[in-house]
């Protein structure tokens, strides 16, 4: 008897950890607000239709001027240099223009070029997204000219929270922003997020990493493997 009690509650448990291992899906719009503050909760299954924040709504403004973030204009890059990653590896960066999630001007994404670059996909409402965060802030910060490290909140229904949740935890990298989801196809988001581009100095995508990085160490591994920076 006692077997068939804790069966499903160990089924759970394991449910719930390969859940936020795997990443997230899609937001559910009903209880977003309170994710910045509840760590532990993951949104999955937004159905069809929810309800969204456009990017130029005044509650975005009032929190992109709380919000201690880069300008976009500094992820724009010079003309492509040499660098340790061979120009003829990987796939050029997609032709997509987002618009800024912090202050700045839109970005062509090709506009990313004459330095390594790394572009770390998430939204507010994954759970996986939120633990990772601090480690980009630590590489941004690390990176100094050698490395262009930049956000990309995708399929967020609400850009203010996620101007909350920089400013809560003192996010200073840029940050652009990815409502309809353009780069779902060209960076094989349809498993989920978060994700991470490696971009070589020559504005070309020579890794993806599908996966939440769980340490510091873990990430610099691999900006050192595949862009070949050593921070």
């Amino acid at each position: 008897m006692t077997r068939t009690r804790t069966m499903p509650a160990t089924l759970a448990v394991l449910a719930a950890a390969a859940a936020l291992l795997a990443g997230c899906s899609t937001p559910e719009p009903g209880g977003v607000g309170p994710v910045i503050d509840e760590p532990e909760v993951e949104r999955t299954a937004a159905p069809d239709g929810a309800s969204r924040t456009d990017l130029d709504d005044p509650d975005v403004a009032s929190a992109r001027a709380r919000a201690e973030v880069a300008s976009c204009a500094t992820i724009r890059g010079s003309s492509p240099t040499s660098s340790p990653a061979s120009s003829s590896k990987g796939s050029p960066l997609p032709d997509v223009t987002l618009a800024c999630l912090g202050p700045g001007p839109e970005v062509s994404l090709r506009e990313v070029s004459g330095r390594p670059a790394v572009l770390n996909v998430w939204a507010q409402w994954c759970a996986p997204c939120r633990k990772e965060s601090p480690l980009f802030q630590a590489l941004y910060e690390r990176a100094g000219d050698d490395l262009v490290v930049v956000g990309v909140n995708y399929d967020d229904p609400r850009p203010d929270l996620a101007l909350a949740f920089a400013d809560k935890l003192g996010l200073s990298y840029p940050q652009l922003a990815d409502p309809e989801r353009r780069l779902r196809a060209p960076f094989g988001l349809a498993a989920g997020i978060p994700a991470t581009v490696f971009v070589s100095a020559e504005g070309r995508v020579v890794h993806i990493a599908h996966k939440p990085y769980d340490s510091e160490r873990e990430l610099l591994r691999d900006v050192r493997t595949h862009l070949g920076v050593e921070l």
